[in-house]
């Protein structure tokens, strides 16, 4: 079951970043966020169509990129657009640190199903995902500062991918400390 939401998943992240970077390197990064910005909305609603629920990471993102691609967009300043890695993953951040406080915690409520960890082991996972949205909100940061524009799309594109498979590789190397047996049993009957 994880398997196959990861891979609908990975598809509504990646395919917008595709299409970001196939406009950038045909007609530059103006008509690429034009581009992104519709691909998001697109690929969110799809999202929203054959999951059958409104994800709310996904609809903070698309609006994230509508915001900030606007703001691109309207004041001809390639800036915005090159903030919104940043500012998302440390949203990101900020709600599984706001959700830690919640009963069950926010990634568990996300990842409900799909995994079966303790409570124990949901603190572990929700911080360990914390240092790794904040480490490539500064690592975006690093990035679009001090390299040229097609070097941060491909940066940018790169990191939808590279993220997915950090969280994962921190999941499956957290489960087993914390895996919680009674409710995985229950569950899988």
């Amino acid at each position: 079951m994880l398997a196959r939401y990861l891979n609908r998943h990975i598809l509504f992240e990646l395919a917008p970043g595709i299409v970001f970077l196939a406009v950038n390197y045909g007609s530059g990064l103006m008509w690429a966020t034009a581009a992104v910005v519709v691909a998001s909305v697109f690929f969110t609603v799809l999202g929203v169509v054959v999951e059958r629920r409104v994800p709310v990471f996904p609809i903070v993102t698309v609006a994230l990129v509508i915001a900030l691609g606007g703001a691109t967009l309207v004041f001809q300043d390639e800036t915005f657009i090159k903030m919104k890695p940043t500012i998302g993953k440390l949203l990101f951040a900020g709600a599984l640190a706001f959700g830690l406080a919640m009963k069950p915690n926010l990634l568990a409520r996300a990842l409900e199903g799909q995994i079966y960890l303790t409570g124990r082991g949901w603190a572990v996972l929700t911080l360990r995902w914390i240092a790794c949205a904040i480490a490539f909100a500064a690592l975006n940061e690093f990035v679009w500062r001090t390299q040229d524009t097609d070097t941060w799309v491909a940066f940018k594109v790169a990191l939808t991918p590279v993220s997915i498979v950090f969280y994962v590789a921190i999941t499956r190397m957290t489960a087993p400390a914390y895996w919680d047996d009674a409710a995985a049993a229950g569950q899988l009957r």
